[in-house]
């Protein structure tokens, strides 16, 4: 959909973030697209292409870039010799 966007001339970005439901559990980091519907306005609509609807409050934004690798949820550089072990926990809950 991005490039899709890109190649019509739409100005879209790409958006890193997670997205809320009551079924699942365990959450993955998920990502949709911003896609500009008046550039002199700035308005800009963001929708969800797995899930196929437009964002609303199950999404939680993270990061906006033009793609994944400069919205990416964990990014990093790492220099140096030994072991690690990277362990990360993901809670969401809706507000009232």
């Amino acid at each position: 959909m991005l490039g899709l966007c890109r190649a019509s001339g739409i100005p879209a970005r790409y958006v890193s973030g997670y997205f809320f439901t009551k079924d699942a559990p365990n959450l993955a980091s998920h990502a949709w697209i911003d896609f500009c519907t008046d550039i002199d306005k700035g308005l800009w609509t963001s929708i969800d292409i797995t899930n196929a609807c437009f964002t609303d409050a199950r999404h939680v934004r993270l990061a906006i870039g033009r793609d994944y690798y400069s919205a990416a949820p964990v990014k990093g550089v790492r220099s140096g010799g030994g072991g690690e072990e990277l362990s990360a926990s993901i809670s969401i809950t809706q507000a009232k």
